[in-house]
C-alpha cells in the first residue's frame, strides 16, 4: 500500500469513528421520574416476549413484565400506568421497567405505517406456524424445530435450555447468519431450476427480506441479512465479492442507523463469530485434521467461530464447553435438513394436517437425536468449567494477541503462496 492510501485509509477510519460519536451522542434519553405513578401512552414497538405465565411487553425504552393473559401484539397502542424503575445499561443507554401496572388497550391510535402493518401480519403468521408445530411434533422436539427454524425460544423447557447452555449449542435455536445461509442457499439452488441465475439471485433477496422480518429482525440476522445482500448484489453486477470489505460494511452501516447496537451483545456474537470464520476458519482448513469430508469442515467452523467469541463468552456468562466444537460438528449437518423438512411440513400444516403429520414423523427422528445429544453432553459434570470473574481488559489482551497471532499467520501464508507463484 501507497503512503497516499495510507494516510486516506487513516482520515477515513478516523471520519467514520467521529461519525459514529456524533451519531452516537445524539440518541435521545428518556428521563422519568422516579418512585412516583406516571402514565405513559405508547406503540408496542416488538412482539411481546412471552415466557411461563409472564410477558414482557417493549413500548421503546419502556419495558413492561405483566401477566401473560391478556396477550397484546406489534403495533397495540397502550396506556401504562404505574412506578417506572431505571437500570443503566451502558453510559449512553437506560431502560425504565413497570413490573405489573396498570394496561388499557387504546382504541384510537395513530395509524400503523405500510411496513408496521406488513410486519404485524407477519407475526399473526408466524403465530399460526407456532401453533403448527405444536400440533404435529411432541416436546420438546417442536419447541427445538420453533427455535431452529424461526429463533423462537418461549416454550423450550428450562432444563433443555440449560443443556444447550452448557454445550455451546443455544446458537441453533437463535436465527441467525448460518440459518440465513441455509434459507438464501436453498433459494437459489431451488429457483435456478426455473430461472436464469440472475433472476434467482432477485427472488432470494427478496426471501432473504422476508425471513429477516419473521423471525422479529434481531441484530445476528439484519448483520447476515446485509451480508447476503452485499454478496448477491456484487454477485449480480458480476464483481467480485470480500466477506471481510462485507462485514465491516454491514457493520458500519448497522452501527450509524443504530448506534446503541454496538452494546448489544448478539451483535457483538455475531461480528466476532463471522470475523473468526472469516479470518481463522481457512487457516485451519490448511490443517490435516479439518479435511475429513463434512465433520472436518463444522468442526473447523465451529472452532474458528469459538476462537472469535470466547472472551465475550467467558467475560458475560462465566462458563465454557471445552467440548463445544466437537458437539457442534456433529449437530450442524442436522440444521438445513431442520430447516428446509420443517419448512415444508409447517407449510403443510396449513393446508393438510395428515400430510404435515407424516412429514412429523419423519422430522421427529433427526429431532430426537439432537435432543438426546444435547441431554447427554449435557449432563457430565466435567464437560463445562466455570470461571468466576474475568476483567474486561483480560478480553482486550485476548484480541491483540489473537490479532498479531493472525497477521503472523496470514503474511507466511501469502509469503508462501507468492513463492509457489514465482
Amino acid at each position: 500500500m501507497k503512503p497516499a492510501q495510507k494516510v486516506l485509509v487513516v482520515l477515513t477510519l478516523f471520519s467514520i469513528v467521529i461519525l459514529y460519536f456524533f451519531r452516537l451522542q445524539s440518541v435521545s434519553r428518556l428521563n422519568l421520574p422516579a418512585n412516583k405513578v406516571i402514565t405513559l401512552r405508547g406503540k408496542v414497538t416488538e412482539q411481546p416476549y412471552l415466557k411461563g405465565s409472564y410477558q414482557i411487553i417493549s413500548l421503546g425504552s419502556i419495558k413492561v413484565l405483566t401477566d401473560r393473559f391478556p396477550g397484546y401484539f406489534y403495533g397495540d397502542d397502550l396506556e401504562v400506568s404505574g412506578k417506572f424503575e431505571k437500570r443503566v445499561i451502558n453510559p449512553f443507554q437506560t431502560e425504565y421497567w413497570a413490573f405489573f401496572p396498570t394496561i388499557r388497550p387504546l382504541e384510537e391510535g395513530k395509524k400503523l405505517s405500510f411496513f408496521s402493518s406488513f410486519k404485524r401480519s407477519l407475526y399473526f403468521f408466524r403465530g399460526r406456524l407456532e401453533t403448527a408445530f405444536a400440533q404435529v411434533l411432541p416436546e420438546p422436539e417442536a419447541s427445538l424445530e420453533m427455535g431452529i427454524l424461526l429463533g423462537v425460544k418461549k416454550e423450550i423447557p428450562e432444563d433443555f435450555l440449560n443443556n444447550l447452555r452448557k454445550t455451546g449449542t443455544l446458537h441453533i435455536i437463535v436465527a441467525s447468519g448460518y440459518n440465513l445461509s441455509v434459507v438464501a442457499g436453498f433459494l437459489v439452488s431451488t429457483l435456478v431450476w426455473f430461472v436464469s441465475r440472475r433472476k434467482a439471485l432477485l427472488f432470494a433477496f427478496l426471501g432473504i427480506i422476508f425471513y429477516t422480518l419473521l423471525v422479529g429482525g434481531e441484530p445476528p440476522v439484519v448483520r447476515a441479512a446485509m451480508m447476503a445482500t452485499i454478496a448477491y448484489t456484487a454477485e449480480f453486477l458480476g464483481r467480485p465479492k470480500s466477506g471481510l470489505i462485507g462485514l465491516f460494511i454491514t457493520a458500519l452501516v448497522m452501527l450509524i442507523i443504530s448506534p446503541l447496537i454496538l452494546f448489544d451483545l448478539g451483535f457483538q456474537l455475531s461480528l466476532l463469530a463471522t470475523s473468526g470464520i472469516l479470518l481463522v476458519y481457512p487457516l485451519l482448513k490448511e490443517r490435516r485434521i479439518f479435511n475429513w469430508p463434512v465433520f472436518g469442515d463444522n468442526l473447523a467452523t465451529t472452532l474458528a467461530a469459538q476462537i472469535g467469541v470466547l472472551p465475550l463468552l467467558l467475560v458475560n456468562f462465566g462458563n465454557f464447553s471445552w467440548l463445544s466444537p466437537l458437539i457442534n460438528a456433529l449437530v450442524l449437518p442436522l440444521v438445513p435438513l431442520l430447516m428446509n423438512l420443517g419448512g415444508v411440513m409447517v407449510l403443510f400444516a396449513l393446508v393438510s394436517k395428515p400430510m404435515a403429520q407424516v412429514i412429523g414423523w419423519v422430522l421427529w427422528l433427526p429431532l430426537t437425536y439432537l435432543v438426546k445429544l444435547i441431554e447427554f453432553c449435557g449432563g457430565l459434570p466435567w464437560f463445562n468449567f466455570q470461571i468466576k470473574s474475568l476483567s474486561f481488559w483480560w478480553g482486550i489482551g485476548y484480541y491483540l494477541v489473537l490479532g498479531i497471532i493472525l497477521c503472523w499467520a496470514w503474511k507466511k501464508r501469502w509469503d508462501s503462496t507468492e513463492s509457489r507463484l514465482f
